[in-house]
């Protein structure tokens, strides 16, 4: 039974969760002037993990805009002194929006909102300005990358209007839902060691995150939460593209220089970002967590507490065990393998997991593996360290509903 293993789930993906570790002086000085602010699937969901110092400085934010006031007696002052814009509108002007919240988070809430010319629908995420936890350099920061960013697989910014008190971002409407959902609901039906999505599922949509990440480090940004809350599907049909979202984490990235603020999600973060000492190859180390997650239906770090979770995506020691496993092909592992590596230096890059074999496999025309490349024996289960010498396979003794491994059968490590 897949669902059998401790997951506990993160936040929302529609959690705006604007923690920001990226502020230059003169928007620090601007705003202290003007301001006058499976346990199973059911526990508490652990927080964004994010410190704010200022090691990662952005030269090209704008700053906060004074303008004149222009609020209502009910609204704050020091809020409505300040504009993250530069500009307030009324959003319902242009939009109708729908009261019926789709999902919150700490920060904001998201609905749907219909433009009021054309008809169309999208999704409008509404953030508080006066959120203590709301940094408004961050805040400018999102905006410009979200606006930056056109790939068929990463949502787009359709507009941004901001009032006295909240900034309204106007994005791609997904109906379909998060990732994270659909992993939950078949990892809870899954059962008799079936993966929780078949392989040729799975790679599908490994392949459209890996084709958005590719352009986001070709453009210079890190997306730095890559996870299945952020990730949504498009519409609600078996074959629907999905929309990477949530660039409140985002940054621009020069590689000439190491990234050292420690932001993410338990689970899906590296272990060089809690190292403090990282590049863009952070988002393949997640896109690792992510396959393992979506084949097995849990993560392959996990523990009590963030801290337990930290510990162990630390130690990068993570098992394929065999009741789960038995049922997914070597190429798959090997796949997973090859990015959940600690020394990021070892790690796939996005070209290399976009030409890995699992992956053009399952993305062209090839005719479908033949069986010879599933794991026919289920009484191996290998425990991966990150040097492959240090690797232990565990031999379980055979029984009639576990048979002997037959002589020549090509174990997991055969390619690993």
């Amino acid at each position: 039974m897949h669902h059998t293993t401790d997951f506990m789930t993160p936040d929302l993906a529609t959690t705006s969760n604007m923690v920001f570790d990226e502020l230059d002086a003169a928007t620090m000085d601007a705003t202290a002037t003007n301001d006058t602010n499976k346990q199973h699937c059911n526990t508490a969901p652990p927080s964004r993990y994010a410190s704010a110092p200022y090691d990662e400085q952005q030269t090209n934010m704008p700053l906060l805009t004074p303008i004149s006031p222009c609020y209502t007696i009910e609204s704050d002052a020091s809020t409505a002194t300040m504009s993250i814009t530069g500009q307030y509108r009324n959003i319902e002007y242009s939009y109708h929006v729908d009261p019926k919240v789709l999902g919150t988070g700490h920060h904001g809430s998201v609905r749907e909102c219909t433009d009021r010319t054309t008809g169309q629908r999208y999704a409008c995420k509404s953030i508080r300005k006066n959120d203590p936890n709301v940094k408004p350099g961050g805040l400018a920061r999102e905006i410009l990358l979200l606006r930056e960013m056109k790939h068929q697989c990463i949502v787009q910014s359709v507009d941004v209007f901001e009032d006295a008190d909240y900034i309204h971002l106007v994005t791609d409407l997904c109906s379909g839902g998060e990732l994270f959902d659909k992993i939950i609901e078949r990892s809870s039906s899954s059962d008799n060691g079936m993966p929780c999505f078949d392989e040729q599922e799975a790679a599908h949509i490994m392949y459209q995150i890996l084709t958005a990440i590719s352009y986001m480090h070709e453009h210079g940004v890190v997306h730095r939460d890559i996870k299945p809350e952020n990730i949504l599907f498009e519409t609600t049909d078996v074959d629907s593209p999905i929309k990477i979202i949530d660039f409140g984490l985002a940054r621009k990235h020069d590689e000439e220089s190491p990234m050292r603020t420690v932001v993410g999600t338990p689970y899906y973060i590296a272990p060089d970002v809690l190292k403090k000492s990282y590049n863009k190859s952070c988002d393949l180390w997640s896109v690792g967590v992510i396959a393992y997650v979506m084949l097995s239906g849990y993560p392959p770090f996990n523990g009590p507490d963030n801290s337990e979770v930290y510990s162990a995506v630390r130690r990068g020691r993570y098992r394929f065990p065999s009741a789960d496993w038995c049922h997914t092909t070597r190429e798959s592992r090997d796949f997973i393998r090859r990015l959940l590596q600690k020394d990021p230096t070892k790690r796939m890059t996005v070209d290399q997991a976009l030409n890995h074999p699992w992956i053009i496999r399952h993305t062209s025309n090839v005719v479908e593996m033949s069986d010879d490349n599933r794991q026919d024996d289920a009484s191996v289960e290998i425990v991966y360290h990150q040097d492959r010498s240090d690797s232990v396979i565990v031999q379980l003794p055979s029984s009639p509903s576990r048979p002997a491994p037959r002589p020549g059968v090509a174990m997991f490590t055969d390619v690993l």
